[in-house]
């Protein structure tokens, strides 16, 4: 079975992939933004393979984070939930998206170089 880090894994699709993964035999390596949520996580979760700590809207947090999934060994798959690295905001916003859009959408480039 697969290694697996999932980001933002201690609620909502994070830790539903998570839960199920695990029940299907994987190992799976959980995320979490701060210590109360990684503790969480781990309730929610005990048969992971390590909770790596810190907000990824934080270059020096995720820096610690990549370090700490390093330290937990090689994962065969990682996988983002897209608030993980946000604070509620959008994550990504395609440029032909208009602005005042409160829906993102993709849109194929209309340019002709391919």
């Amino acid at each position: 079975m697969a290694r697996i880090f999932i980001t933002g894994s201690t609620d909502g699709l994070g830790l539903m992939a998570a839960q199920l993964l695990s029940r299907q035999g994987h190992t799976v390596a959980l995320h979490a933004r701060n210590d109360t949520r990684a503790r969480d996580a781990r309730a929610a979760l005990p048969d992971n393979a390590g909770v790596a700590v810190g907000d990824l809207s934080s270059i020096a947090q995720t820096r610690d984070v990549a370090a700490q999934v390093n330290d937990l060994g090689i994962f065969d798959a990682i996988t983002t939930t897209p608030t993980s690295a946000t604070t509620g905001e959008e994550v990504w916003r395609p440029r032909t998206a208009s602005r005042t859009s409160s829906r993102s959408t993709c849109r194929r480039p209309t340019s002709s170089r391919r």
